[in-house]
């Protein structure tokens, strides 16, 4: 026997050359696709700030998008889940109406007022993109869910400038228990590259912003009390995702006519706007979510949000789940620092990747966020602080329909 027989690693030399050049262009199409979001959003919000009374248009603006997807949207409307089931469960290429829909629905959403992010139109534009480019090349199946899931992580670890917990991300939350090692290589390429691309484009992530003051030796009273916030944000995850499908199955149930739901929303995201007199919690809340790292927050910031975000994707709006996210664990964590032995700016951290853990099920991307925005002295408490927002969160989350029990053995 050969010790390094020639049939072999010519098979290893084709698919590396292979990976090397469509993760290059996956990374390429994602990071463009993600730096146009990322532009157009901070346009939208400098657009909004400075022209509050946009708001009252948001009613007529959720009128026009339901009626948009009530003709063309069907599947696009399922957004995320539609990249993970064609994963999955192959039926057909990623329709080409799903590009422009999701950047126009999600720029009007943040335009007008609506609170959503802009991780999950970057994501599925860029999958979108990425399998227009799978059938011109006519790319083979198997290849083609490599494809995807490639392309989801880039998409996040563009948007975010994380190309370690995009590339996780990517993974992660595509394994529904069995992850697919074939796509290891070309995931962590393709968002290594991706994550790139923003800086040609001279864009300053707002992690940049995000400093924790001090991080406390291991001991009795930290450990704790980074075990108890790690609970709390569990239940806000849970909280965040029961309140968006709350409000999306009345207004199914309610309202038949499809395009009457965003535009409810619409009103009632405006009249909640006056109500509080602020736009805080409108758009992104990149703002407050930075202002958590620095100073004390209202403690009713992370319900406001929570209500906010669920009225807006409940309803109907475009747009992600994970900037608000980030909202709700950091303002939640800022609130805890009033009553637990460590300093808000810790909590602040560990609520924005904790509560991501539970709400995403995908508590290795969120250790490994928290290492790349924090560092590595953050890495036991993240891993407490995820691992308990995980299993706190219970058997719900953004992605998947179907999850194991982990809570019986059988």
């Amino acid at each position: 026997m050969k010790i390094f027989p020639s049939s072999e690693y010519s098979q290893i030399i084709r698919y590396t050359f292979y990976w090397l050049a469509a993760s290059l262009l996956i990374g390429l199409v994602s990071g463009v696709a993600s730096t146009l979001i990322y532009m157009c959003f901070d346009l939208s919000t400098l657009v909004r700030t400075t022209h509050h009374w946009l708001i009252f248009c948001l009613p007529l603006v959720g009128l026009a998008m339901g009626y948009l997807f009530y003709r063309l949207g069907t599947p696009i409307e399922k957004g995320t889940h539609l990249l993970i089931d064609e994963i999955h469960q192959p039926r057909a290429f990623i329709p080409k109406r799903m590009s422009p829909l999701v950047f126009l629905s999600t720029i009007l959403t943040q335009l007008f007022g609506g609170s959503a992010g802009r991780e999950a139109p970057a994501v599925q534009l860029s999958g979108a993109l990425t399998d227009h480019l799978a059938q011109l090349f006519r790319v083979h199946p198997d290849n083609r869910k490599i494809f995807l899931i490639a392309s989801i992580g880039s998409g996040f670890a563009s948007i975010f400038g994380t190309p370690l917990a995009g590339a996780f991300f990517g993974l992660e939350i595509t394994a529904l228990g069995s992850l697919r090692y074939s796509a290891v290589f070309p995931c962590f390429l393709s968002s290594i590259v991706a994550s790139q691309v923003p800086h040609w484009f001279h864009i300053v992530h707002p992690h940049e912003y995000y400093k924790i003051s001090a991080i406390p030796d291991l001991g009795v009273n930290s450990v704790l009390s980074v075990m108890l916030a790690g609970i709390c944000f569990g239940l806000a995850a849970r909280l965040f995702i029961a309140s968006i499908h709350a409000v999306s199955a009345v207004f199914k149930r309610y309202i038949r006519y499809m395009p009457f739901r965003p535009m409810l929303g619409g009103l009632l995201i405006m009249l909640l706007t006056l109500l509080v007199s602020n736009t805080d919690y409108n758009g992104l809340g990149v703002r407050t979510i930075v202002s958590s790292f620095y100073m004390p927050q209202p403690v009713y910031d992370f319900l406001y949000k929570t209500v906010f975000t669920a009225l807006t994707l409940g309803s109907g709006f475009k747009g992600g789940e994970i900037t608000p996210l980030f909202f709700v664990g950091t303002t939640l964590g800022n609130a805890l620092g009033l009553i637990l032995p460590v300093s808000f700016s810790l909590l602040a951290g560990l609520g924005l990747v904790g509560i991501f853990s539970g709400a995403s099920k995908a508590p290795l991307t969120s250790i490994v966020l928290a290492i790349e925005l924090f560092g590595s002295s953050i890495a036991i408490y993240a891993m407490i602080a995820c691992l308990f927002a995980y299993l706190f969160s219970g058997n719900c989350g953004l992605y998947r329909i179907q999850r194991p029990n982990y809570y019986n053995k059988d």
